[in-house]
């Protein structure tokens, strides 16, 4: 299966699905886009995947090529990287990373002068662009800069909005797992900036995946004995890219992906009530965290444009998605395992407990995450959950989303990423929620 552009961008194989040809179409689209809006300099980055390097090299060259100024980030975090076009009043951004995915992927994640990454009205507008041909467009080319220590800007923004004097006071110990890409430098130093005592494996940004890159705790038992091992009050797993933040407490026993955003929402709540947007295939958790501090949850299509979208529309504070962190528009505009860290940290400093007890004392929901191959109609595919819940309300905003009184769940949607549909249960019991999962799989083959 061929990958499209969506809002969560474009990603393929490198040197199959993902070509320099391809590279370079999708750049100068979305580059004219750009340039139809007044653009004039552009950021890139990129992560730490060792295709990195020769992938931003065709990316800088068809921005230069369209006449942009371009500020090279080099090895540089995703939600820095939206962040810079913000502060330095950037026309947009290309993040040449595949994210979580397996090592032999790389893609290509476009921002806007928003600070956030291309909406889906955007995506339409760059294919739009890439298809009617954009080659032999080359006007006097711009400058190439280099931007490499604009890492700092980050670091202040979230000092300005978390309390590291407090966080001091406690002189944690954390363990850390950035998976040798660009967590491997930034990390220590926030860590640093909170006083916390680093032990660390996977530090060498050398693109080498010590594991599988995707922070969920069948990829973390090193993590998890590292934690043990030294006595450390929380571990941090990240993606290659810097947006996800999956969390080990003081035992080493890995915390669902589900909670590293409500951890974020209560320490943000607590110190700012307000309103809050969470993805249609994020837990019940985080809901309920938001109501107890008086707030209300909106539910968005999945996708961080989306989500940031949707923040904007309501006037809430922040927002995120359940897989594994917060969006908080007040220092990024995207996902950042950077500022999730920090809240925690922050969190851990106000409550005299260990971050098991915090993890404990939050609402429980148990969710069953699975796979279906896609195949055929997705209305055909539809047709059928709705005859195996027909008692379900139905929301058909992003892929089927299924709804019961007792608030369990049930959601199939097309994954932006792979060839498949996820489906995603939620219950308040695991048996239950493995219950609506298997019921949903069986009813789609037949």
């Amino acid at each position: 299966m061929q990958p499209t552009l969506t809002v969560s961008g474009y990603r393929g194989i490198w040197g199959e699905t993902l070509t320099k040809e391809i590279a370079a179409d999708y750049v100068r689209a979305f580059g004219a886009m750009l340039k139809a809006r007044g653009g004039k300099k552009v950021l890139v980055g990129r992560d730490g995947r060792k295709s990195g390097p020769e992938l931003i090299e065709y990316v800088v060259r068809e921005l230069l090529c369209l006449g942009f100024d371009v500020v090279d980030l080099g090895m540089m975090p995703t939600p820095t990287v939206l962040l810079l076009v913000r502060s330095e009043q950037a026309a947009g951004a290309v993040i040449v990373t595949a994210s979580h995915n397996p090592i032999e992927y790389n893609g290509l994640k476009f921002a806007t002068e928003t600070g956030a990454f291309t909406t889906e009205a955007d995506v339409r507008e760059i294919e739009t662009l890439r298809v009617s041909g954009m080659a032999g467009i080359c006007l006097p080319p711009g400058t190439r800069i280099e931007g490499s220590h604009l890492f700092q800007k980050h670091l202040d923004v979230i000092a300005q909005h978390v309390d590291f004097e407090k966080i001091k006071t406690r002189h944690f110990k954390v363990a850390i797992d950035p998976i040798n890409s660009v967590g491997c430098t930034a990390t220590p130093r926030l860590l640093a900036l909170a006083g916390a005592g680093v032990r660390g494996i996977n530090l060498e940004p050398s693109g080498d995946f010590a594991h599988e890159p995707e922070p969920i705790a069948k990829n973390l038992t090193t993590l998890s004995a590292l934690v043990r091992e030294h006595k450390c009050d929380v571990g941090f797993a990240q993606d290659p890219d810097g947006d996800r933040l999956v969390i080990a407490d003081e035992n080493g026993n890995v915390l669902s992906e589900e909670l590293t955003l409500p951890l974020c929402l209560m320490a943000i709540l607590s110190k700012t009530p307000g309103n809050v947007v969470i993805n249609l295939s994020t837990s019940n958790v985080s809901e309920d965290v938001t109501a107890q501090f008086g707030g209300r949850t909106f539910r968005s299509k999945v996708g961080e444009a989306n989500v940031v979208q949707a923040i904007r529309e309501h006037g809430a504070i922040v927002g995120g998605e359940g897989s594994s962190g917060a969006i908080w528009p007040a220092t990024s505009g995207t996902r950042d395992s950077f500022t999730c860290m920090a809240l925690v940290l922050e969190l851990m400093a106000s409550d005299p407990r260990p971050l098991s007890e915090i993890a404990a004392s939050l609402p429980t929901w148990y969710m069953n995450k699975s796979k279906f191959p896609r195949s055929g109609s997705l209305s055909d595919l539809y047709a059928k959950l709705k005859t195996a819940f027909p008692e379900a309300t139905i929301d058909e905003r992003d892929g089927l989303r299924l709804d019961f009184p007792d608030r369990s769940w049930v959601q199939a949607r097309p994954s932006n990423t792979e060839p498949i549909l996820r489906i995603f249960a939620e219950a308040a019991s695991i048996e239950a929620a493995n219950t609506l999962a298997k019921t949903a799989c069986s009813s789609l083959s037949q």
